[in-house]
């Protein structure tokens, strides 16, 4: 019994060993194992956090390109706010151009048949003169045969400057032997002998 105990203890021993060499590999093997994992965990949360970071940059450049979306539509609104302006003022450009061709061809018209009334007045006037010149010299003309004929009556009679003859009287001295019409319906006023015979239209004076 003596001789085995110490061989027992001696295997115990051994065994003790083995076991706590055995505890000792594992533990370290489980520490590298854990170490690695570590690692692995601080490579992922690297990995994360560049991850979060490029999420972070892409939604900057997100809201920056929705600012500028935004500030496109508005522009783009803008343009076509503009545009439709400018087309409705073009078109109120071309009613006023028409509106005022319009006024200016009814002025024309206007100043047109203005002038040919005008004219046309003008026209009836200078004839009206002529033909109330033409008159006047007529009724002058007529006067002055009327003054003929009453000094040849005065003369183949005898009669005084003062004698005041009649129609009948001097009928025979004026052509056709009968009294002159004063072309503008005057009537003719013999007189005496010595003053000269008048109508009774104003202007028609024998000189």
């Amino acid at each position: 019994m003596k001789n085995i105990l110490p061989w027992i203890v001696a295997v115990a021993c051994a065994v003790g060993a083995g076991a706590l060499y055995f505890s000792k590999a594992s533990t370290d093997a489980e520490l590298a194992k854990a170490r690695t994992q570590v690692q692995q965990a601080e490579a992922l949360q690297s990995q994360l956090d560049e991850a979060q970071k490029q999420v972070a940059s892409q939604n900057e450049q997100i809201a920056s390109m929705q600012e500028g979306n935004a500030e496109l539509l508005r522009l783009r609104n803008q343009v076509r706010q503009l545009t439709d302006e400018k087309q409705q003022m073009v078109k109120q450009a071309q009613s006023a151009q028409a509106q005022t061709e319009r006024v200016q061809a009814q002025m024309q018209q206007q100043a047109d048949r203005t002038a040919e009334k005008a004219k046309a007045m003008a026209e009836q006037q200078i004839l009206q003169m002529k033909q109330n010149q033409a008159a006047t010299m007529t009724c002058i003309n007529n006067l002055r045969m009327l003054q003929a004929a009453k000094q040849q009556w005065a003369v183949q009679n005898n009669k005084p400057q003062d004698a005041t003859p009649t129609p009948v009287d001097i009928a025979p001295f004026l052509p056709g032997q009968s009294m002159p019409q004063c072309p503008s319906g005057g009537n003719y006023s013999l007189n005496v002998v010595g003053v000269a015979p008048t109508c009774s239209m104003p202007g028609h004076v024998m000189q």
